[in-house]
């Protein structure tokens, strides 16, 4: 069966892929005149230059990998939190990646053993713990520590004590993406595994909604694939979706109703107030603006991808630094 999930050697390079696919659309979106613009923090790395950020939570601490040496190659997930970088470490083998952060700092992801096997992991501090079995990853935690394990399947809580959810009938394989603090859990099902369809699925006290489409369906569309990426704790979903005319558009989808957010647009995030970003976007009360008409002039940086907004509208974002080409993480904050 093919599966969605990103290598830790991968992400920096389908994080790339993203970006340049919406190059030409993110130059032609101007800012308004009255906006909010941003000072840049670049997080620096773990001693190889390259850095990718993937979550922040509310107070500005933020997740992701970064490169050990500067030949790269091995990569270990971080936490950054008030201007230091701190290595997270692995479960004894060489790479590692975070891929959620809580308002605790407790960071999810990814991490190999000594066998070079992945498992789903939770650092506290920075002692690495498995949290499931070999093969999959943490996709998600929330505030009261409840984890998102799943490659096969969509589990909540630890080894020993998860709880499969169920596969909403017609489907057959379904894959966790995310939590809120009211303990919705985001994934995506595959419908047919000949076509590689998948919709976004909401699970609510257990009990699984599948969300509804764009009016189409992979097998209409040779684009990448669209998939569900973020929900917040208003049970807001965001992501990306197959149209009638088998274009992949950004989605967003409350109360109900699901809004086309149009084709040069992939969302990666939402806060709680609504605000939506991917790619080198931002959509604010449906104004879609470029965050780099939103940095300082000659800043050097070019972002390509943001991957997480707070409540405080702070936005963590991989970008280049156009001196070097070498991708760097960044944490942009509203003047």
């Amino acid at each position: 069966m093919r599966r969605f999930r990103f290598s830790h050697l991968g992400l920096v390079a389908a994080l790339a892929v993203t970006a340049s696919a919406s190059a030409a659309a993110a130059a032609a979106v101007p800012a308004s005149a009255a906006t909010t613009t941003y000072t840049i923090t670049d997080l620096g790395s773990l001693g190889g230059g390259v850095t990718g950020a993937t979550a922040i939570n509310a107070s500005g601490e933020v997740t992701g990998h970064s490169t050990l040496t500067q030949s790269g190659g091995v990569f270990h997930a971080f936490l950054w939190s008030n201007g230091k970088m701190t290595d997270l470490g692995t479960l004894g083998g060489p790479d590692s990646n975070g891929r959620a952060i809580n308002d605790s700092g407790e960071v999810v992801g990814s991490a190999e053993d000594s066998g070079e096997i992945s498992h789903g992991a939770l650092w506290t501090g920075n002692k690495a713990t498995a949290r499931a079995v070999g093969g999959t990853v943490a996709n998600g935690i929330n505030d009261s520590g409840q984890i998102v394990n799943g490659i096969t399947e969509v589990t909540v809580g630890p080894v020993g004590a998860r709880t499969a959810l169920p596969i909403p009938p017609g489907f057959i394989i379904c894959e966790a993406a995310g939590i809120n603090n009211n303990g919705q859990v985001l994934g995506n099902c595959e419908v047919n595994d000949v076509v590689n369809d998948w919709q976004g699925t909401v699970w609510t006290n257990g009990t699984p909604t599948v969300l509804p489409t764009l009016g189409g369906s992979l097998a209409t569309s040779t684009t990448a694939l669209p998939l569900a990426k973020a929900i917040n704790n208003n049970g807001e979903v965001v992501g990306t979706a197959v149209t009638s005319t088998g274009a992949l558009d950004g989605f967003s989808f409350s109360n109900g109703k699901i809004t086309d957010l149009g084709p040069n647009f992939s969302p990666a995030a939402i806060n709680d107030n609504g605000v939506i970003v991917g790619g080198p976007f931002i959509d604010s009360n449906g104004t879609l603006q470029n965050l780099n008409n939103l940095i300082p002039a000659g800043s050097g940086y070019q972002i390509q991808s943001a991957t997480g907004i707070n409540d405080n509208g702070q936005i963590v974002a991989n970008a280049i630094d156009t001196a070097t080409g070498q991708q760097h993480a960044l944490l942009l904050t509203p003047n």
